[in-house]
């Protein structure tokens, strides 16, 4: 296209002379200007801002020359061919003044879209400087809700400990004790020996609570013996205290496994059983436990009643599941949660193995 346009001044100088030529032979008068307007409208497709006014002024010349030396017809005042002439350069110069209007339109309109694209610009990087706080303001939350997550594991097992080694060693003795008074009081009241005895029962009863308080806020076995035969055994007990039936499947789970991976997928099976037990009228629970790669997945399904897992978290009634979320997230994982009402529930959960892994 550029370079068809540089034939452009030559086509009016063509173009021009031409039809100053026609205008020597024939009294045309203002027909010949209009065919001049057409010239300078043609010298405005040039990249030449200036071409149509040096077009208008030469095309100017030419009228007031062939107005001088084209013959007139006879019987016509003289003042009629001048003011044809004079109409003529008004047909001339007028889309000199339109060809201006429409570039400095133009013009106005390049600036306005110039000023639009700047502000849209810098629009886009205050938007993207905010999206980028926003993510680093998340990062810090996920990084803190690690640390409030690890500290609060930390104290249960220093609470789980504490409760094994001390007080429950402590009931243990206290148990020993009782029943050796017992021993001792074959000739006391028949009131005084039931005393003790239901004395030494209520310290049996005490001390299996403490134990199995112990190992709600910190299972040891899975310190001792591992992530999947906690599972086992949170399921065995859950079915024992629910009848609820249960099936854990689990692969070999490799030795590079963290602590902190271990806890996060405990706590959520503990807190997807707790859910199941109060909600969702399942009469069997499965539980998959798999690796793939550097991931490991966790699948726990119930067949109970299901329910919409948007409408309770607006209505404030999902917060296991946003503990389970954030519990997860803080260990860099991710957390599905599939239900529909009557047709059970399906968490799946996808952690690496260990965290900071790519």
């Amino acid at each position: 296209m550029s370079g068809d346009r540089q034939y452009i001044p030559i086509a009016t100088i063509v173009l021009s002379l031409t039809l100053f030529g026609i205008d020597l032979i024939l009294p045309l008068g203002i027909a010949i200007a209009i065919s001049y307007g057409f010239v300078v409208f043609l010298s405005s497709l040039s990249s030449d801002a200036r071409l149509p006014i040096v077009t208008a002024a030469g095309c100017s010349v030419l009228t007031i020359v062939g107005a001088a030396l084209s013959p007139t017809l006879p019987g016509l005042p003289w003042w009629l061919g001048w003011s044809n002439r004079f109409l003529s350069l008004l047909a001339i110069w007028a889309p000199v003044a339109f060809i201006h209007q429409r570039r400095w339109a133009e013009s106005v309109l390049r600036e306005a879209n110039d000023g639009l694209e700047q502000r849209v610009q810098e629009r886009t990087v205050d938007l993207l400087s905010i999206q980028q706080a926003l993510q680093q303001s998340q990062r810090d939350l996920l990084a803190l809700t690690g640390r409030i997550l690890a500290v609060q594991d930390d104290e249960r097992r220093r609470i789980s400990r504490e409760l094994h080694d001390d007080v429950n060693q402590r009931l243990a003795l206290l148990t020993l004790s009782v029943q050796a008074a017992e021993k001792h009081l074959p000739a006391a009241p028949t009131e005084v020996r039931e005393q003790v005895a239901k004395i030494h029962q209520d310290l049996v009863t005490l001390s299996n609570d403490v134990r199995h308080m112990a190992y709600r806020f910190h299972p040891s076995i899975l310190d001792d013996l591992g992530l999947d035969a906690a599972l086992q055994q949170t399921l065995d007990d859950f079915t024992a205290h629910t009848k609820i039936k249960t099936l854990f499947v689990s692969q070999p789970l490799p030795p590079i496994l963290s602590k902190e991976i271990a806890t996060a997928v405990y706590r959520v099976v503990q807190e997807c059983l707790s859910n199941i037990a109060r909600h969702a009228q399942a009469t069997r629970v499965e539980v998959e436990l798999t690796v793939e790669g550097p991931s490991m997945e966790l699948a726990i399904r119930d067949n109970g009643r299901g329910f919409d897992p948007d409408a309770g978290l607006r209505n404030g009634r999902g917060l296991g599941l946003v503990n389970v979320r954030e519990r997860i997230l803080a260990v860099e994982g991710m957390c599905d949660v599939r239900s529909r009402p009557g047709s059970g529930t399906e968490v799946r959960v996808r952690t690496p193995l260990t965290v900071g892994a790519p």
